[in-house]
């Protein structure tokens, strides 16, 4: 016998309550199910901050940020980390001061498509205080490291270009006196050399427009020194015959200048300091200069006395 439509619902909504806690329970319990299949993941990955061309944060902000994956095993752990990506945008920002941000977190690649996931981003937002951004230019000032090989040193530098512009919040671009480049190593050198090197700022909220590079070049020579001789005798050299030498001449001073390493030891040679008499053709008292021969390797810096007044006679006489 049919059942009548009327008969139908009166069996569907009869004992109802009883029937739609029945349904909750097994919603509940199919959640429940569901819930206890699902685990946690954690990760870290880069926080990317976007600005505008006015206005930059001043503080310190997270460099990356903790992700909290929730999602069944199964999937949860074939998600890579380079297919998260964190990011902050500030660049609606028109005044400076305090901003608070949200973390926005997108899913690409092996994060799409899985569900359940949930993630969430740890810190959930980030404040940064805005200040006007500033540029200038200032000098490269190099940064060594090491020492030259022995007996040598840096004759001549240049760094090309010898400035750069920095761009930050304008008070800490304000500080900014000069960019260090990366060390240049002078280790064991002993002839001239160039480099590509990096620049720095010191100060971390400041950064270095452009191509951030210098190409330095060096000019390596022997270490010069100088080195005084006192108690030099003078020799008389070029007097023609029939005359001769009234008086000795003083003995003489002078001061070299060489490498160290040919200093280092060196023992002047008979006759370094003399005076030219080839030009007097007869008895009588001359002021002469003071001349040096020097041996290769060696420059003079000074002699004392520069010139000597002597007394020439007529060989076996005095002075005619």
């Amino acid at each position: 016998m049919p059942v009548s439509r009327k008969g139908f619902w009166v069996r569907v909504f009869a004992d109802w309550p009883a029937k739609v806690l029945s349904i909750a329970a097994a919603l509940l319990m199919f959640f429940f199910y569901r819930l206890n299949r699902l685990e946690d993941r954690f990760v870290s990955v880069p926080l990317s901050v976007t600005v505008n061309d006015e206005f930059v944060p001043s503080n310190a902000l997270p460099r990356s940020v903790r992700l909290a994956l929730r999602g069944e095993s199964s999937s949860l752990f074939s998600v890579l980390e380079d297919d998260l990506r964190a990011s902050v945008d500030l660049s609606a920002a028109r005044g400076e001061g305090l901003v608070h941000s949200v973390v926005v977190v997108e899913k690409k690649g092996s994060a799409l498509g899985i569900d359940p996931l949930e993630v969430r981003a740890e810190p959930s937002e980030v404040a940064a205080n805005l200040e006007r951004k500033a540029r200038k230019t200032v000098a490269i000032t190099p940064s060594f490291r090491g020492y030259l090989a022995p007996g040598y040193e840096l004759a001549t530098f240049d760094l090309n270009p010898a400035e750069a512009e920095v761009q930050g919040p304008a008070s800490a671009v304000a500080r900014v006196i000069d960019l260090s480049t990366d060390f240049i190593e002078l280790t064991g050198r002993t002839s001239d050399f160039s480099a590509e090197v990096r620049l720095f700022s010191k100060d971390p909220f400041v950064g270095v427009s452009g191509r951030g590079q210098s190409t330095f070049k060096a000019t390596v020579q022997q270490a010069i020194e100088y080195k005084r001789f006192d108690g030099v005798p003078i020799a008389i050299v070029g007097l023609v015959e029939g005359l001769a030498l009234g008086d000795p001449p003083p003995s003489g001073a002078l001061r070299l200048q060489s490498s160290k390493a040919q200093l280092r030891g060196f023992a002047l040679p008979e006759g370094i300091l003399y005076i030219d008499c080839a030009g007097v053709r007869r008895a009588g008292v001359y002021t002469l200069p003071v001349s040096a021969r020097l041996p290769e390797g060696f420059a003079l810096d000074s002699i004392d006395p520069e010139s000597v007044t002597i007394r020439v006679t007529a060989a076996g006489g005095g002075t005619r």
